[in-house]
């Protein structure tokens, strides 16, 4: 089985009445080449994050050492349905699960059709702002575009996304770079995953077998075909979790919303092309993303691909291999509420030593956090968790030297290798 086959049939290993040869053809060509091996696993995870599922209690260490700003006010879980970019699995399309429902099938000519492509290309507008990490939508923002461009070339793969006079990420087949002009330089191999769970824009079959998956596991969600002479469009419609985090300090939980992806393939040759979504909260219907005219197997340059700048670049495989033992055991030990009071005056004081492995992501900007805070002083600090997120949202609340106050909030989480709090968004 060579990897155009075993791409041809990786779809085939979710389904449960798959025959074995088959099975065992993928899993030995799994074991032979490395990267259809990740390839199959990115696809697992985007799959396991639509089913319902126990949340482990133990946070774990296979995840990306750290990321910045997840932190959606109000935000459109449908974005977190299309993309995967949820932290967490367990809430994900929670409903009992139908299996037996042959709904989701409607999905599978068309995975199968862009399985294969080489390269392509894509605009993405999202409404999120410019720097922000891509994690990060707000259905108030006005649509930033972010480009994408994707190659792959003698079975390794090379990417460039970016938004628009804003933040970059480039894989050049090792290692991952993300940076904002001026402002971050950061690099670091392949799992640091700096692009989460966006990364599924990467794979066009990832978003529709995600799709799919919500068909044949939710009996809430459901699919309309329509089509014209030259196109048929898929509409996805179901209901997910708004990521609230008002609501979550107030109530302790999120409230639903609806969801509603429409999928437009053309007709001649099957590829996916146009893809909208939309969510509606409280009766107001919000296109929150689009993409136009994707195009597949276009020519492009792998050096202008992943060209990056000439610079000096932190290393986040090396964030926490300088801490001291004494001052490790110190933090492990620390609760949310502590590590979130030790960072928040490490930014105040600007005094990066006291919170150094904890704002590897802010070493740039920190000495404008530190101006904006100076003089100021945190209270009333309350955590907050929900199955989500990985990590804990702490609630404080912020008092300026002219005596305004703020309700403020920063978003931590520990399951790094060395299991310390670093902060991950909301600053």
């Amino acid at each position: 089985m060579n990897c155009k086959e075993f791409k041809d049939k990786v779809v085939d290993l979710f389904d449960t009445t798959i025959d074995m040869q088959t099975q065992a053809e993928c899993k030995a060509h799994m074991a032979e080449c490395p990267e259809c091996k990740a390839y199959y696993e990115e696809l697992v995870e985007a799959f396991n994050a639509l089913q319902p599922q126990e949340t482990s209690a133990q946070p774990s260490i296979s995840r990306p050492v750290c990321k910045q700003h997840h932190l959606w006010r109000p935000i459109a879980a449908a974005a977190v349905f299309l993309l995967g970019f949820f932290i967490g699995w367990s809430h994900l399309f929670s409903t009992s699960a139908v299996a037996d429902t042959p709904r989701g099938q409607l999905f599978e000519q068309w995975i199968k059709s862009v399985q294969n492509v080489g390269s392509f290309q894509m605009a993405v507008y999202a409404r999120t702002t410019s720097n922000d990490n891509f994690a990060y939508f707000d259905p108030k923002a006005d649509f930033v575009r972010i480009d994408i461009g994707l190659l792959r070339q003698n079975d390794s793969v090379f990417y460039r996304v970016e938004k628009q006079n804003g933040r970059v990420i480039v894989f050049d087949g090792q290692n991952q770079y993300m940076w904002v002009p001026n402002a971050l330089y950061v690099k670091g191999p392949r799992a640091a995953n700096f692009l989460e769970y966006f990364i599924n824009l990467l794979y066009p079959e990832r978003l529709l077998t995600m799709q799919k998956s919500a068909i044949d596991f939710s009996k809430k969600n459901k699919v309309i075909r329509t089509e014209s002479d030259s196109t048929i469009t898929l509409t996805f419609k179901g209901t997910e979790k708004n990521s609230d985090l008002q609501q979550l300090l107030e109530t302790g939980k999120m409230r639903d919303c609806e969801v509603e992806v429409e999928n437009v393939f053309t007709k001649n040759d099957g590829l996916l092309r146009f893809v909208k979504l939309w969510v509606v909260n409280d009766g107001q219907k919000t296109l929150l993303l689009h993409i136009d005219n994707i195009q597949y197997n276009v020519m492009m340059s792998r050096v202008n691909l992943i060209q990056i700048p000439d610079t000096q670049w932190t290393d986040v495989t090396e964030m926490t291999s300088s801490t001291a033992d004494d001052r490790l055991s110190k933090l492990q030990n620390e609760t949310a509420t502590q590590a979130a009071q030790r960072i928040l005056q490490a930014i105040i004081s600007a005094d990066n030593s006291q919170a150094s492995e904890a704002l590897v992501y802010y070493k740039s900007v920190l000495p404008a956090l530190s101006e904006n805070m100076k003089g100021c002083k945190v209270s009333e600090f309350k955590e907050r968790r929900d199955g989500d997120y990985v990590g804990t949202y702490v609630f404080y609340t912020l008092s300026h030297p002219d005596g305004k106050q703020e309700q403020k909030h920063i978003a931590i989480r520990n399951d790094n290798e060395k299991h310390i709090w670093v902060a991950d968004g909301g600053l």
